[in-house]
Formats: structure tokens, sequence, C-alpha cells
């Protein structure tokens, strides 16, 4: 069930016709639908609210010139016509916007576990717990950077397995498989670590 359906078979072809780089088809996507992708970055920057500033120019031609139209048009050959072509751009887009406003949040913000010493615990305990932190980071860094992303999402950002998923576009169940399957690896990881459970 490959096959488009009837009413979006232009849509097809326009796309098609960007993908190759066609000149009146690129004029069409400037008018009809790179609006379609501003206004998908603008969602995406109500849900993250970055601390620093950020270029909307520079993301939404990072989007469109790197990764939709980069690569000899190869996401554009994606698709298939069983939704319009501007609901497609605009989940695409929203998808991509999501995922890189969520790293640089991350990125600035993720650096392991806090280190601010809390009053009530002793010197010893504050120890043992900074070891366990660094065991623990160096216990993340081996997993692959998507996991490491699931683990700034759930762990540091503390989103839900549905704001997950929705960034991430994927589905809830499995993310929440995901989830299960990085924190066994690393119980495990620790638990041999520690030489004993």
């Amino acid at each position: 069930m490959n096959r488009a359906a009837p009413k979006h078979r232009d849509d097809l072809a326009h796309a098609h016709a960007l993908a190759n780089g066609d000149p009146a088809a690129v004029r069409v996507f400037e008018r009809r639908h790179r609006p379609v992708v501003r206004h998908a970055l603008g969602r995406a920057l109500r849900k993250w609210r970055l601390e620093a500033p950020v270029e909307p120019d520079d993301l939404v031609q990072d989007f469109v010139g790197g990764f939709l139209f980069g690569d000899g048009g190869r996401k554009l050959r994606t698709y298939q016509g069983r939704a319009s072509f501007s609901a497609w751009i605009y989940t695409v887009a929203l998808r991509w916007f999501q995922r890189q406003l969520a790293r640089q949040r991350l990125d600035r913000r993720f650096d392991g576990l806090p280190s601010v010493p809390d009053p009530q615990r002793s010197p010893e305990q504050v120890a043992m717990a900074a070891q366990e932190a660094a065991t623990l980071r160096a216990k993340v860094a081996t997993l692959s950077p998507e996991d490491q992303l699931y683990v700034r999402l759930f762990f540091v950002e503390g989103l839900n397995a549905t704001e997950v998923a929705r960034t991430l576009g994927k589905g809830r169940s499995a993310v929440r498989m995901r989830k299960m399957r990085i924190l066994e690896r690393l119980r495990a990881a620790l638990s041999v670590g520690a030489g004993h459970e």
C-alpha cells in the first residue's frame, strides 16, 4: 500500500521535483511551504524555552537546506503522498526542531548529577555520592548517543513518556520499553562495577 492517494498525487510530483532541484518547484516551496516550516519552529520554541537566544532563520535554513534538501533530497524522496505535502512538511519539521532544541538545551544543562553539597550529609557521604555519580556518568557515557538522549530527557529534564515520545517522534510504548532496557543495562553495569548487588 505504498501508492499515493489520488488527491495527493500532485503533492507527490511536487516533492519529487523538489528533490531533483527543479527551480519552479523550489519557488512554490518558498512561497507555500517555508511559512509552514516557520510555524513548526514557533511551536517547538514554545515547548522548549531556551535560556540562550535562538536564531530562527538559521534553524529554518538548517532544516530546509541541510536536512530536507541535503543529500540529494533524500528526505524529500521519503514522502509517499499518504497525507498532504504541507501536513507532512509540518510533522517532519516539528520533530526535527524539537530534537534540535532538546539537544541544545540538554547540551547546556547536562553535566551529570548536581554537585551542590548537602549540608546535612557528612563529608564521607558527600564523597561516596560523588563517587557514585562519577561511576554513573561513566556508565551513561558508554551508551549509544540515542540512549544518552533518552537518559537526558527522562532523568535530567524530567519528561514523562508521552513528552519524550512526542519530542522524538516515537510511540509511547516504544519509549517506555527503551527506558526499561536502558535502566536494566545501567543497573547491570553498576552491579558489575560494584562487584556485587
